[in-house]
């Protein structure tokens, strides 16, 4: 992970795997907590932007292997929950900044984030049904942004969509050409940094809670489930 200051209280972590796309393991996501708990505590913090470095944004997560207990796989599931609540505690907006694949963990936290810019070439998907697990943790919060007939169908089907698509269902906030979201980001980004910082953070505050986004009740159910569900099957 790197942690990138673009003035204006505007910070970026950037996933940095590119031999594999930005896949995230396990200690990579302690990383990624690690890095946002830096950025969310800069006194002149207004925005945070999300990137990938090279080609993707982040293809997927990696899982620790021969875990055979339900707690040991909850507490691995749980690093997930950790990052997740970072951006849900945060005061200022997360912003997504989406070149190439966002799969999986990837594809999850761009639809998390505040605001999603995605390059016209991009590629979202939830491919977890393909590997034989259901994608509980990220639906928890998915059919929050985006109709649940279109969700479990994405879920289901394991299938890839652009960015036009993403855009309808509700996933991305904008289109630019390919190589110019980041900079599209930072814009956006300097924008908010023009506003009134109080404003901003109510406005996003009660945004999330209105939009049912306040707690993370259902993905720690979806947690316990796949802990359950992924120990009974290693045995």
């Amino acid at each position: 992970m790197k942690i990138e200051t673009h003035g204006d209280g505007i910070y970026g972590v950037e996933f940095t795997r590119t031999a594999d796309g930005n896949h995230v393991s396990s200690p990579q996501l302690i990383e990624f907590a690690a890095a946002l708990d830096e950025v969310l505590a800069k006194p002149d913090l207004r925005a945070v932007i999300i990137s990938g470095e090279g080609a993707h944004f982040c293809a997927g997560r990696v899982g620790a292997k021969g875990l055979t207990s339900a707690a040991d796989v909850q507490a691995d599931l749980n690093l997930i929950l950790e990052v997740n609540n970072r951006l849900r505690s945060s005061p200022v907006p997360f912003i997504a900044a989406v070149e190439g694949k966002a799969l999986g963990f990837g594809c999850g936290f761009s639809t998390q984030c505040d605001i999603a810019i995605a390059a016209e070439d991009a590629v979202f998907a939830l491919p977890e049904m393909s590997h034989k697990l259901p994608p509980l943790i990220v639906l928890s919060y998915f059919t929050k942004f985006v109709p649940f007939k279109k969700a479990f169908e994405l879920a289901l089907t394991s299938r890839h969509f652009g960015a036009a698509e993403a855009r309808d269902i509700g996933i991305v906030t904008e289109i630019v050409p390919p190589g110019s979201a980041m900079a599209r980001a930072i814009a956006f980004a300097r924008i908010i940094a023009g506003l009134d910082a109080e404003s901003v953070t109510l406005l996003r505050e009660f945004s999330r809670r209105v939009a049912g986004l306040g707690d993370d009740i259902e993905a720690r159910n979806g947690v316990a489930t796949m802990a359950i569900a992924l120990a009974a099957r290693a045995h």
